[in-house]
């Protein structure tokens, strides 16, 4: 619930912020700082959630691998003779990483006199994201109504959570190559974009030019096919339109030109192929689109800082 009550506030700020920087936007003539005002609200929106989700991801994995040790430590007080209480009391005193303040919270809850099946379940409630820890704490407490050996069954979970990560972490493993691939095929295209933009554009722009005046070249080749487009009202043309837009506002050229249109098109691919190629290496690697997050932020800004770097320098 307190995970929850984060996000949602997290949520309300990042929107309070993308509304006001939105509104600024709209009563802001210049065009330009508009734009980058709109985009600077989408990346607030957005980053801070799927950051704050990164990390619980994060986070609650380090309690699954901090969990078995846990069970088998006792386990093992148990098989010396302590109670289960006493067991409790032992691990309160050990170190489990992110797990420590859990464990010493169940104990706590139990020197209150609160029952242990309570006690476990509002452990199983605060962990209800993972799968592992709450089907764990269910047979944990199967056992111990149907009067079982509780020490044996932990024994035997402990066994089999650290046998389901070791098969999880050799998939990871195996699959971290992959994910090493979307980032070399996501720089090559960002290395194909800049040089499409370097060479291809402006020899487009001298073979229509050559064909105009020698009859030469691309003969009836338009090299900017967005040029009927320009302050066009058509419907037709909000695909050029949008294409103007994004190279005005991030100073890629003039408003109609040719440049101007093949870099904010070649722009606007680079931002569209990191976001989704960061989510997909994510969900590779993870099995989950909340960790690509950090993947689609470090190939966006990879890729957005590379594109602009070499316009202000005058590379394209």
């Amino acid at each position: 619930m307190g995970r929850n009550m984060d996000n949602q506030k997290i949520l309300i700020v990042s929107g309070a912020i993308f509304a006001v920087l939105v509104v600024a936007a709209i009563l802001i003539n210049n065009f330009v700082i508009a734009s980058n005002l709109v985009f600077i609200g989408i990346v607030i929106l957005f980053a801070p959630y799927s950051l704050a989700r990164f990390f619980q991801f994060k986070k609650l994995h380090a309690y699954e691998d901090e969990f078995p040790i846990f069970l088998r430590d006792l386990a093992e007080s148990q098989q010396a003779g302590l109670t289960l209480m006493q067991a409790m009391a032992s691990a309160a005193k050990s170190e489990y990483g992110m797990l420590t303040p859990e464990v010493r919270r169940m104990y706590n809850q139990l020197t209150w006199n609160v029952p242990i099946d309570t006690a476990l379940n509002n452990f199983s409630q605060r962990m209800k994201n993972s799968k592992v820890i709450v089907r764990a704490v269910i047979v944990i407490l199967q056992a111990n109504k149907s009067g079982g050996n509780v020490e044996q069954t932990m024994e035997s979970l402990a066994n089999n959570i650290e046998s389901i990560k070791e098969v999880q972490q050799e998939k990871n493993t195996m699959l971290s190559q992959q994910v090493v691939m979307m980032y070399a095929i996501f720089f090559i295209f960002v290395g194909i974009t800049i040089a499409l933009v370097k060479f291809l554009v402006p020899l487009l722009q001298t073979s229509m030019a050559t064909a105009d005046t020698s009859g030469f070249g691309f003969s009836g080749f338009n090299s900017n096919p967005c040029s009927l487009c320009a302050s066009n009202p058509d419907p037709a043309c909000l695909g050029c339109e949008a294409f103007y837009d994004v190279s005005a506002a991030f100073g890629f050229g003039k408003y109609g030109e040719g440049a101007a249109y093949y870099k904010g098109l070649f722009f606007t691919m680079i931002v569209v192929q990191g976001l989704f190629s960061g989510l997909i290496a994510g969900q590779i690697s993870s099995d989950s689109l909340a960790a690509g997050v950090r993947h689609s932020l470090i190939m966006l800004i990879a890729g957005i800082f590379s594109f602009i770097l070499v316009t202000r320098i005058g590379f394209i």
